[in-house]
């Protein structure tokens, strides 16, 4: 019994020494699969970082407008949402004190290359009330990477409610903008 299992492991030793690793031709079919399959997924990465990108910046204006409303009633000051070229491809969205001396957010094109931002308020400034935190306009911004579904942040007056809305319809996980 011991002999046989002693010639057993002789064998393997012997013969294993022809089965190791992958011959070069079945190396070469698994990069070319695995290169076809990376190419396909590409584009669904794109649209994926893409919406991303809409998402963070909804999320980034909205922070920085609920920021202005609740620093209006702590300061007991007027506070300021200034846009500063809508419609070009650098833009920016700046928080600051009524007398302009302190800056409290912005949000730029810096970190959002590629979106298309509009304003839909009446003028470039939005004023934050210092007693209620209410805005002194109704509107938004409303912004897009181009060719794509358009994404709103929106002010109401009556309420100071601020929140998000997919202009054309539900897009992005928003709900269509009422």
């Amino acid at each position: 019994m011991a002999r046989e299992i002693i010639t057993h492991f002789h064998y393997i030793h012997h013969h294993g020494d022809s089965q190791r690793g992958f011959t070069l031709l079945e190396l070469v079919f698994t990069v070319v699969i695995m290169g076809i399959l990376i190419a396909m997924a590409a584009p669904s990465f794109n649209g994926l970082i893409e919406s991303n990108k809409v998402k963070r910046l909804a999320t980034e204006i909205e922070w920085l407008l609920v920021q202005a409303k609740s620093e209006a009633v702590m300061r007991g000051d007027n506070i300021q949402v200034v846009i500063d070229d809508a419609g070009t491809p650098t833009w920016s969205i700046i928080s600051r004190t009524t007398s302009g001396a302190v800056t409290l957010a912005e949000v730029s094109s810096d970190n959002f290359s590629n979106i298309e931002l509009e304003t839909t308020f009446r003028t470039g400034m939005v004023t934050f009330n210092k007693l209620n935190g209410k805005p002194n306009l109704a509107g938004g911004y409303q912004f897009n990477i181009p060719t794509k579904d358009k994404v709103k942040v929106t002010v109401n007056t009556m309420t100071g409610r601020i929140y998000s809305c997919g202009v054309d319809g539900a897009v992005y996980g928003y709900k269509e903008c009422y």
